[in-house]
């Protein structure tokens, strides 16, 4: 019978987590490949909390790795996955058992999770393990847009948009687009503020830009400003392929269709559990 185990993440090299995290993602929907780099930076912007992150073991070898975020009484399960060998044996769903059983232990409040629609196998063990679909998460492409436009840009600091979002946002604002969130973003993503609207991307200066947060204050939306703003910038950055994750709710994708975007086929389901 084989042996399970949980270790705190802390305890391995950071070199060791990112290559643990990319075999634990091999061959699923999207592949990820983990640098010591983009670990760093997601530890950073996620608040990722080492302590509470676990490496799984089986029978003393790692097969998988829990990466845990915390902020106040909320946990958020910022990554899950498992190594080619151990998946299909069980050791899913033991160890969210364990890790929500951690979590009270600590006396978080809830615990969230974003996980890909199209896993089923995911959507099941998460369900199984008490967790309930809040509301689909999608995200939407543009290959090299087609502008001109005469409106001026204003480009911002990026702590002045998080605090807006902050103010601004939408109070349950998924994790990742969070003014909290958005307050550990750096150069050489950048901000940009068009009157009452506002938007964070990734570095401009590369072909593929991502779009990292969209905002309009309460007492300018319904003028089309988000548009106005999306396609100022796709004008000012010609040539780009511009992405928008599937980590904006299903009701914000208006903004994107408005200037042309096409939806992504993978969409994910905001989980949630009390504890």
């Amino acid at each position: 019978m084989s042996s399970l185990s949980l270790k705190p993440a802390h305890e391995y090299s950071t070199s060791f987590l990112a290559d643990l995290m990319t075999r634990s993602f091999e061959a699923y929907f999207v592949p990820i490949n983990i640098t010591d780099t983009v670990l760093l930076t997601m530890l950073r912007r996620d608040g990722i909390d080492l302590t509470a992150s676990r490496v799984l073991m089986k029978d003393g070898e790692p097969v998988g790795l829990a990466m845990i975020a915390r902020r106040g009484w909320t946990n958020r399960l910022a990554a899950m996955g498992i190594t080619v060998n151990a998946r299909g044996s069980g050791v899913g769903t033991w160890a969210m058992a364990q890790l929500v059983a951690e979590a009270r232990e600590r006396g978080d409040k809830e615990m969230l999770l974003e996980v890909i629609e199209q896993n089923t196998a995911g959507v099941k063990l998460y369900e199984k393990s008490g967790f309930k679909k809040m509301r689909r998460l999608v995200g939407y492409k543009l290959n090299n847009p087609q502008v001109d436009t005469a409106e001026e840009i204003e480009e911002i600091d990026i702590r002045e948009l998080a605090r807006t979002v902050t103010y601004h946002g939408m109070q349950d604002l998924p994790w990742q687009l969070s003014g909290t969130t958005i307050m550990q973003h750096t150069p050489p993503s950048r901000a940009f503020r068009l009157n009452d609207a506002y938007c964070l991307i990734s570095n401009p200066d590369v072909m593929d830009v991502a779009i990292q947060s969209v905002l309009v204050k309460a007492r300018s939306r319904g003028a089309g400003l988000s548009g106005v703003l999306l396609r100022t910038l796709f004008a000012k950055f010609p040539g780009k392929v511009w992405h928008v994750s599937a980590i904006y709710p299903e009701e914000m994708g208006f903004i994107f269709e408005h200037v042309g975007m096409q939806r992504e086929s993978l969409s994910q389901w905001q989980m949630s559990r009390a504890l």
